[in-house]
């Protein structure tokens, strides 16, 4: 069927392919990165927090996510309080125009940024690698920080070439939107500091005994030892006495209590009624009397 009146089908219209994956846009996704708030999808407003896996957030949105995570299904599980994310100190850009027109009849540069490096003056819109320094919250290119720590002959500690606070090469710098390898090192370095804080924390609840405690532990272990002890002998005789005296009261108390025991018609702080109640009671006599003698059932011996 088909193929009437002179047309001339193709071969994409009659065999049937694979759907290639769709491109994404880079510049969208540029954007999405580092214009956006990863949790609420708002706009990046300061203050402006990153968290150990190098993405950045509004604070205002980890203050509702940390108040109530059911708001937020896809939320950061990681992030439990605010210790867990770092306020960033960012240089605005002043060439950047926030005001701009959408209407289409002006340019509009989708790689400009509100923020750049203070050092290289690059702007901050994904083309280059930026870093974060989780010490004082600084943030600059990787361009910028390679060049100061290759200057530094010591690599144990650095300072901050914006600030000037001390943070070290391995731990302290965090990849801002972090792609292909560099996700697996973010992720590896908040796993290694979380090991760390667990140690450091085991380590302050066991306190170190200080000379004091020591001088204190063998006063009392002289002063133990000065006293007189008694002897062996004395403190088995004294124990055979207290057991003695303890079996003769328990005699004594159980006789009582078997010479005390007395029929319960004789008590005065029982009612009549509930003296009614027992076979010992006259009531209870009389109905035996007048039974037949042939009657069993609960059968009294007087």
């Amino acid at each position: 069927m088909g193929c009437d009146g002179g047309t001339i089908p193709k071969r994409d219209e009659l065999v049937r392919q694979k759907k290639k994956a769709e491109i994404k846009d880079k510049n969208a996704a540029n954007m999405a990165k580092w214009r956006h708030c990863t949790l609420k999808h708002d706009t990046l407003k300061r203050p402006i927090v990153v968290d150990a896996h190098g993405l950045l957030y509004n604070k205002d949105a980890i203050l509702e996510y940390l108040l109530d995570r059911m708001q937020f299904e896809h939320g950061p599980s990681y992030i439990k309080k605010m210790k867990d994310v770092k306020e960033l100190q960012l240089t605005e850009n002043p060439a950047f125009k926030s005001n701009h027109n959408d209407l289409g009849n002006e340019y509009l540069d989708v790689y400009s940024s509100p923020f750049i490096c203070p050092l290289t003056g690059l702007e901050m819109n994904g083309k280059y690698k930026f870093c974060a320094i989780w010490t004082c919250g600084c943030v600059l290119s990787d361009r910028a920080l390679r060049s100061v720590n290759n200057n530094n002959t010591t690599n144990e500690k650095l300072s901050c070439p914006k600030c000037g606070e001390e943070y070290s090469s391995n731990d302290d710098i965090i990849i801002l939107n972090p792609e292909n390898d560099d996700i697996i090192l973010m992720e590896e370095r908040r796993q290694r500091l979380n090991i760390n804080q667990k140690k450091n924390g085991s380590t302050k609840r066991k306190l170190p005994e200080t000379e004091e405690d020591t001088n204190s532990k063998k006063t009392k272990i002289d002063s133990t030892a000065n006293t007189d002890v008694p002897s062996s002998s004395s403190s088995t005789t004294n124990k055979k006495v207290s057991t003695s005296k303890v079996s003769t009261s328990k005699v004594v108390s159980t006789n009582k209590s078997t010479s005390e025991k007395t029929s319960i018609q004789q008590d005065p702080t029982t009612s009549v009624l509930y003296k009614s109640l027992f076979t010992t009671s006259d009531a209870a006599k009389q109905k035996e009397k007048n039974k037949a003698h042939w009657i069993t059932y609960n059968p009294l011996y007087f």
